[in-house]
């Protein structure tokens, strides 16, 4: 079991430090995101296409829907070159925060581009490999974020399996321990938090949301 190095240390940032902005947004994406699964966007515009991107097209309008103008969230925002992310949330005109979206389980894909199992942590189109590589988790002027995100669509099995699984992935893909996921808090939705080592010498800090959207979800104790 991983230790709490990495909570406390995001703990320990000073309120008024520049990373306050990010500290409100998790706050409040913790809040209004339990409400998804309920909500009429969800319902609407998942209707019939229920992909990857099509669920998040669905958060994005949810979350502007909540926030009235306080942030805005945004679909396939450009990252380095030729590279999109799923969601990138705005304060204003500055970019502030980038989400990554992946459903659990992975889609198989097609014959001729099929999908790994593992693609949440590791290979191509690979949701935390991105971010070591440096090709997500940017600015709009191409400068890394120290913190950006990723958001599972859960579809079958609960938290505890996907939380077993995914640190799994993590030690397949010989990687460090300490790149293992860590459980912040399993309720309604899943918090855990990883922190990574970038190609550049710098880290990055990933806060994972996980959600189920499948009609039958399995039950969780708050923990």
């Amino acid at each position: 079991m991983m230790t709490n190095t990495i909570q406390e240390e995001f703990s320990e940032i000073d309120e008024g430090s520049s990373n306050q902005v990010t500290l409100d947004l998790i706050k409040y994406i913790e809040e209004i995101l339990p409400g998804f699964r309920a909500s009429r966007e969800f319902v609407d515009i998942l209707k019939k296409k229920k992909n990857e991107d099509q669920h998040s097209t669905s958060l994005c309008v949810y979350m502007n829907n909540k926030c009235k103008s306080t942030y805005c969230f945004i679909p396939e925002n450009a990252q380095k070159g030729i590279y999109t992310i799923d969601i990138g949330i705005y304060q204003g005109s500055i970019l502030i925060f980038t989400i990554e979206a992946k459903l659990l389980p992975t889609p198989k894909g097609t014959k001729n581009k099929p999908r790994a199992e593992h693609e949440y942590v590791y290979g191509k189109g690979a949701g935390i490999q991105r971010f070591k590589d440096g090709n997500h988790g940017l600015d709009n002027e191409d400068n890394l974020f120290n913190e950006s995100g990723i958001i599972a669509y859960i579809k079958e099995q609960d938290f505890e399996y996907w939380f077993s699984q995914v640190n799994r992935w993590v030690l397949d893909a010989q990687w460090d321990k300490s790149e293992q996921l860590e459980k912040i808090y399993f309720k309604q939705i899943a918090k855990l938090i990883s922190k990574h080592p970038r190609q550049n010498d710098s880290e990055v800090i990933l806060h994972h949301f996980w959600i189920y959207v499948s009609q039958i979800q399995p039950s969780q104790k708050e923990m």
